[in-house]
């Protein structure tokens, strides 16, 4: 029995073979250009999902209504919580007492802020 192939035989340059590798090569390139572009792609959407989901948060939250400010007395000018009927420190009713505060006027800030001097706490 003679063999298949002998040392002979075997030419690589044949038209076929050149073609194969050719073909394996061009496979190759425009699986590695697929392959980046589905992953530039792929961030680049991720990002634009993540600003389309920022944008709707934004706009949803722009929507709701806000509470109104706290009020501040008009006798004493302290500041005083939205659902208080009265201020809490002259008893004053809020339809009465409640006001814009002064132009020009410091209104108290911090933590101690609308507290009577004998309340706060000593620093």
């Amino acid at each position: 029995m003679e063999p298949l192939a002998t040392g002979n035989s075997l030419d690589f340059s044949a038209p076929h073979v050149v073609a194969v590798v050719l073909a394996a090569a061009v496979i190759g390139l425009i699986g590695v250009a697929t392959r980046r572009f589905l992953l530039a792609s792929g961030y680049e959407l991720a990002d634009l999902g993540r600003q389309l989901a920022h944008w709707v948060a934004f706009r949803v939250l722009r929507r709701r209504t806000l509470p109104a400010s706290p009020w501040i007395c008009a006798r004493c000018l302290s500041h005083n919580p939205l659902g208080a009927s009265g201020c809490y420190r002259c008893s004053a009713l809020r339809v009465d007492s409640e006001m814009m505060p002064p132009i020009g006027a410091e209104a108290p800030a911090g933590p101690g802020a609308g507290r009577s001097v004998r309340h706060r706490r000593r620093s």
